[in-house]
């Protein structure tokens, strides 16, 4: 079982395969996010989601704006893919934002599958995939809710509504929906600086799939999302006469349109076409450790217009364009289900330092790049209990010089009815393309820290082994569950960021370059017991060490002769774990509890100069979800969820202060305790 606890095993899942099986039968181990906990934990994005999910969390890089990332295998988020319904529309510069602006109003379940997954999706699907499985609705009507959260005490709002309309004779469906987020900033340690960001979000979009004949499907979706966050201090104030402002005005219009045609009763072709484009006003940087307030008996004029002279040229203007074209052809041919196709991406990235007045002091990045690809694969049934999955893809980068071969071989073995056993080689690969860390500016202090690829970097890749097994005794109708996964990866020319160095114009920058190589072992094992059918108990634990295969720099000073280094990737816990308990209580009463464990972790502080091996975390998730009906069927309802998040309220206690501090030093949970209600109706 790839348990989670919110789906059953034999619900259909399509990411490990591209093609549905339910998740006891697909070769490839495939992790689901279902409903039950999508309406019991109230997440508000896909971040918030995400904790839940045993060997994945989503992790806070930054002090300022909260900029969030998954992390997967123990290893950053630029190594793995988002997927929208199996589309790679959250771009590595729109994933710096993009993990809380996919809200969970939109999502019926979300799908994982660790490992190396370049065969089927392609770069930066190295650590895994994370597919977002859209809403399909099976009736007429409506869902809205309302949210009301307090974290730290601070009063957040959001509110949602979807409306869905099914076409006569199952010839399709049409769901148009929106969402409004207000979060507050937040300053958890009263030295005047946030430690959440302020945000203002919201998202719009329509999304619909039209049969015009039996053997034509027709899908169409189209999604708008405006974000302005901002972090720092001086909220009141123009970004640029705070002492530290981080702060995105973002657009973003994302859409698809797809044909499938059946060809046959066991065959069948589609294409697709998708594309994304973001523009970004940005400001990361301030006035920075100077007194800003004239009626500060400390203020000084003169230092105060340097500074002003600086900050005033700390804006950025970021366009991002993404288009996605794919044909791929499906056949099952007797033991054979064969899949097949074309895939062509192109992205373009222009990123420009203005002034406050928006004009354009210099181009940061402008590029694009493209990859042209084609994969196949062969899942091959030799008998009732044994499969073999074979695969493999071959894609030229306009980066590259070199094609690159992304082979995969899966097996599937049952060698009794209770007994399932995976085993899995896949492989992945990163081209030095314009990444994340690029585009978000990492701030020490109000100094901006941008990015520089070091000449002649290669591309990256991994080669990842998993060897599993799923057991599910028929004693007591198979009430107790077990299951677990090993895996090795093994990353050639990793790519590494080193440490923080001056230019000779005074501004700050780290190089990524491709150190020897590097390695994630681990092991994860989940189990479950329904105790009665209205009371279920759920537990994981994993351990993973990610490590260097040779010590790395991550801080180096010269005129004090410090150099700190590691052979660990920082920020990445080797032990963690989540548990749950599922109780209908009565059958209009749920009550849910989440129990999440982060273990001991190295991060950096580069203003202290120290790699500190910070505590642990153990958080728990208290809801209680009352249902009304509102007919005789159930079909119209309303729900009334009242909970609260971190109830243990266990969080960073040495977080950085003032208008020096090191942004980047923070880690652990990402909200403190935060008490919420929600309002749901279905109708």
């Amino acid at each position: 079982m790839a348990n989670s606890g919110q789906s059953e095993p034999d619900d259909l899942v399509v990411t490990g395969t591209r093609t549905a099986r339910t998740r006891r039968d697909t070769p490839i181990r495939t992790d689901v996010i279902g409903s039950a906990l999508l309406s019991r934990a109230a997440p508000r994005n896909l971040g918030d989601a995400i904790d839940f999910l045993p060997g994945a969390r989503a992790e806070n890089n930054c002090q300022n704006c909260n900029t969030t990332e998954i992390q997967l295998l123990g290893l950053p988020g630029s190594y793995n893919q988002i997927l929208l319904d199996g589309l790679p529309l959250v771009t590595g510069v729109a994933a710096v934002y993009g993990v809380e602006q996919v809200p969970a109003v939109l999502v019926e379940r979300i799908e994982v599958v660790k490992g190396g997954g370049s065969a089927l999706y392609g770069p930066g699907a190295v650590a895994g995939v994370v597919n977002v499985i859209p809403l399909r609705p099976e009736r007429d009507g409506f869902r809205s809710t309302l949210d009301l959260q307090l974290p730290g005490g601070e009063r957040a709002v959001s509110s949602s509504i979807v409306g869905s309309k099914v076409l006569a004779d199952g010839r399709g469906f049409v769901n148009a929906y929106a969402q409004a987020e207000h979060s507050p900033a937040i300053d958890l340690n009263d030295d005047g600086y946030s430690e959440l960001a302020r945000r203002r979000l919201a998202t719009t979009g329509a999304r619909g799939e039209w049969k015009p004949g039996e053997a034509t499907t027709v899908a169409l979706d189209y999604q708008y999302t405006r974000e302005r966050r901002r972090g720092g201090n001086r909220l009141d104030q123009p970004w640029f006469l705070a002492n530290i402002t981080e702060a995105i005005d973002s657009d973003v219009h994302r859409g698809s349109a797809s044909v499938a045609q059946q060809l046959g009763e066991q065959t069948k072709v589609a294409g697709v076409f998708a594309f994304s484009d973001l523009a970004r006003k940005a400001f990361y940087g301030g006035l920075g450790d100077v007194v800003a307030d004239p009626a500060d008996p400390g203020f000084d004029q003169a230092l105060f217009d340097a500074a002003v002279a600086v900050s005033r040229t700390q804006y950025s203007r970021t366009r991002d364009r993404f288009r996605f074209g794919e044909v791929r052809l499906e056949s099952v041919q007797g033991r054979h289900a064969l899949l097949g196709g074309i895939q062509y991406r192109w992205e373009g990235v222009r990123d420009r330092n203005t002034d406050v007045d928006d004009r354009v002091l210099g181009t940061i990045v402008e590029d694009d790049f493209s990859t042209l690809g084609g994969f196949v694969q062969d899942e091959w049934t030799l008998n009732e209990g044994l499969r073999l999955v074979l695969g493999g893809r071959i894609d030229k980068s306009s980066e590259l010089d070199d094609v690159v071969v992304s082979p995969r071989i899966g097996l599937w073995a049952s060698p009794t009815s209770s007994l399932v056993l995976r085993a899995n080689y896949s492989t992945g690969y990163r081209a030095p393309e314009v990444f994340s860390e690029d585009i978000h500016i990492d701030v020490l202090g109000a100094d901006p820290i941008r990015v520089r690829n070091a000449d002649g970097l290669r591309e990256e890749h991994a080669d990842s082994y998993a060897l599993g097994f799923d057991w599910r005794p028929a004693w007591n109708d198979g009430a107790f569950t077990l299951d677990g996964q090993a895996y090795l990866t093994r990353l050639s020319d990793t790519f590494f960021l080193g440490p923080i160095e001056e230019a000779t114009d005074g501004t700050l920058f780290r190089t990524r370059s491709n150190t020897g190589g590097s390695r994630v072992m681990g092991a994860e094992i989940s189990t479950s017991y329904r105790l009665t059918s209205s009371l279920r108990l759920l537990a994981s634990g994993v351990y993973l060490d990610a490590r260097y295969d040779d010590r790395q720099t991550v801080f180096e000073e010269e005129d004090e002769g410090i150099v700190l280094t590691t052979r660990r990737y920082l920020k990445s816990p080797q032990w963690s774990g989540v548990g749950q308990i599922l109780w209908d209580a009565t059958p209009n009463l749920d009550v849910f509890v989440g129990l999440r464990y982060i273990g001991r972790m190295d991060v950096l502080n580069n203003r202290a100069a120290e790699i500190r091996r910070v505590g642990d975390f153990l958080m728990a998730d208290l809801t209680a979800t009352r249902h009304f009906a509102l007919n005789a069927d159930g079909s119209r309802e309303v729900d009334l969820t009242l909970g609260v998040k971190n109830a243990t309220n266990v969080r960073q206690r040495d977080l950085e202060v003032g208008a020096s501090r090191d942004s980047t030093y923070v880690y652990g949970p990402r909200l403190p305790r935060t008490f919420f209600v929600r309002l749901s109706a279905h109708y």
